[in-house]
């Protein structure tokens, strides 16, 4: 058994590293904080080739989206759809911030229709963003459903499982693969 320790996706040594980095370019603290996990992503996962799945779980507070930020480190996002039954201010910002600086273009957010009655404040932000910029776009219908679609020069991203794009997130699990025909198939609830 050759270095029966060593893992294909990261090494544990390396989970002991310190991980503080610093991100000059981003204001927001939320935004910094998911990168500094989009860190941990690293080490664990890489983007999966055509027609390659993966199953992950979490146990730590790791939304949906931290793989966005992690994404968009490494490849531009030409279009974005998501869906949730739930999604944070913060996240909304932060969205948007990735837009502005260059990481993400198109987005289209599917939310509750409950939403404007459980968050008014974070309808209020999200609307907001939407009037004025014109590749920011949200949906609202009676939804549960999560998930996220990345297309990507090369790449069609799916992601779904149990996490919402809020912050209370623990033990949750995850699906991400690269299918266009999936992604296709996915992306119907948005029309």
């Amino acid at each position: 058994m050759k270095d029966s320790k060593k893992n294909k996706y990261f090494s544990i040594s390396s989970l002991c590293e310190d991980k503080s980095k610093v991100y000059p370019e981003v204001k927001s603290v939320y935004l910094n904080k998911h990168l500094e996990r989009v860190e941990n992503l690293n080490q664990l996962v890489r983007i999966p080739q055509e027609g390659e799945v993966f199953f992950l779980q979490t146990e730590k507070a790791f939304n949906a989206f931290t793989f966005i930020p992690w994404i968009a480190k490494l490849h531009f996002i030409e279009e974005l759809y998501a869906s949730t039954y739930s999604i944070s201010r913060r996240v909304v910002e932060a969205l948007q911030e990735l837009q502005q600086n260059g990481r993400v273009g198109k987005v289209t957010l599917l939310i509750s229709d409950s939403m404007p009655k459980r968050n008014p404040l974070t309808i209020d932000v999200l609307e907001g963003v939407c009037k004025h910029n014109g590749n920011f776009n949200v949906k609202y219908f009676w939804n549960h459903s999560k998930i996220c679609l990345l297309k990507i020069d090369g790449f069609h991203l799916v992601l779904e499982g149990s996490g919402n794009w809020s912050e209370n997130a623990q033990l949750e699990q995850y699906v991400l693969a690269n299918s266009k025909e999936v992604f296709e198939f996915r992306k119907t609830i948005f029309e």
